[in-house]
């Protein structure tokens, strides 16, 4: 594992939410810890983000790319009835090797 200095922004109908820090890089994947809304740390993990990152020209050591996941939800619908949906949520990862 390699350490990062990370940015990963998330993308939805309400604006976007960006998170910056510390991570590692392991072959195909970006894991960072969090923090969830009631304050519980946990550790997230970027899948296979690795292989959509790219190195940004001129600047050494730096890489960018684009990253979705597919996740269900469940939600309510006008007739009271409960149904799961599928919903993209698509990020924007950079990150910079440490050393």
């Amino acid at each position: 594992m390699k350490k990062v200095v990370y940015a990963v922004t998330r993308y939805g109908k309400t604006g976007q939410t960006r998170v910056t820090g510390l991570g590692y890089i392991t072959d195909t994947d970006l894991i960072i810890a969090c923090q969830s809304k009631e304050n519980k740390p946990y550790i997230r993990v970027f899948e296979d983000c690795i292989k959509d990152c790219h190195p940004i020209p001129y600047k050494p050591g730096e890489h960018s790319g684009g990253y979705y996941e597919i996740r269900e939800v469940e939600v309510e619908t006008k007739n009271g009835a409960k149904e799961t949906i599928e919903v993209q949520i698509d990020y924007k990862i950079w990150y910079k090797f440490v050393d």
